[in-house]
């Protein structure tokens, strides 16, 4: 099992929330009532039509409703492709008690081990950092004015983050959660920076210079792929009424693996990112979040962006024709 690290970030937190009470299981309801009325069979009953559709024009309903789908979820750092971790991903849980910290850390790194990634291990570094706080909006204020460094490494340089605007409404934020991605743009096929950025923690130099093979001339792949690198979640422990660790948990999975739009509306979809709005329908991790992040760890990294999203949008078209 994958240890949580127990450690404080020294920015100034919260307290320790030294417990957290799930809450009850979702009830089911047992006795679904029966139709307000019934037909009677010596009615005369009307000619039913069955029209029928084209596979086609399913396979391109679906397609459209996977890419808006994919426009409203994803949020990929600016200018650049979809990012995704590389071989291996640790997880750390802070100011939480240590068996519901212990939870977590495993939840998640089982779905990432299910994906393809080696989860790390005990007392790794983590790379995700997930901070409960019960004065969350203060906290997420106080680290990104204190530590700014840490969510824009690469400040001024384009292709790592979101932008200031975004980490000023981070900063601000109400949510229940709320998540930034670092990412970095690096080589296919050596891992080296493919941008110069004034990173020594990264190079040992002032300046980072750009380090990508290239194997020859296309208009589909470039050399580069987007490699996440850091990625900060801070939970308001105030405000997970109403759901379960096992449903909160799936959630933080996914805002740890995938970067997802923190401005959001996933309601038009079967996503557990409606978790907050509509606790009672989810129960965890849905099979349309398993396709998207099956997805996203299995496309060819090295296509340009457009090509990018339109293989994500076929691969989940595909395991959804071929569900039973």
């Amino acid at each position: 099992m994958v240890q949580p690290k127990t450690f404080r970030i020294a920015f100034g937190l919260a307290p320790v929330v030294a417990a957290l009470v799930a809450a009850p299981g979702l009830a089911q309801d047992s006795s679904p009532q029966a139709a307000a009325g019934t037909a009677d069979a010596s009615q005369s009953v009307d000619e039913v039509v069955v029209r029928g559709r084209r596979l086609s024009e399913i396979e391109s309903d679906l397609r459209i409703y996977i890419d808006k789908f994919l426009d409203e979820i994803a949020k990929p750092a600016r200018g650049r492709g979809y990012a995704r971790w590389h071989r291996s991903v640790c997880v750390g849980v802070h100011n939480l008690e240590t068996t519901a910290a212990h939870y977590v850390v495993d939840r998640v790194s089982r779905l990432a081990l299910d994906l393809g990634l080696e989860p790390g291990e005990p007392e790794c570094t983590p790379q995700v950092n997930i901070v409960f706080a019960t004065n969350a909006k203060e906290t997420a204020s106080l680290m990104v004015e204190r530590q700014p460094r840490i969510f824009r490494p690469m400040a001024g340089f384009a292709g790592t983050d979101l932008g200031r605007a975004a980490l000023e409404e981070f900063a601000k934020s109400e949510r229940a959660v709320r998540w930034w991605h670092v990412s970095l743009p690096v080589s296919a096929h050596n891992g080296g920076l493919a941008i110069e950025v004034p990173a020594a923690r990264l190079c040992g130099q002032p300046y980072c210079p750009p380090q990508v093979t290239v194997e020859g001339p296309s208009r589909i792949h470039n050399g580069t792929i987007d490699e996440l690198w850091d990625v900060i979640i801070i939970v308001d422990a105030t405000k997970l009424t109403g759901t379960t660790w096992q449903q909160l948990a799936d959630y933080l999975a996914v805002v740890s693996l995938a970067q997802i739009n923190p401005k959001a509306d996933p309601a038009e979809f079967d996503s557990i990112l409606n978790l907050f709005s509509n606790p009672a329908a989810y129960s965890g991790l849905t099979d349309w979040d398993r396709s998207y992040l099956q997805a996203l760890y299995t496309f060819d990294q090295e296509r340009v962006g457009p090509a990018q999203h339109n293989e994500i949008v076929s691969y989940i078209a595909d395991k959804e024709r071929k569900k039973p």
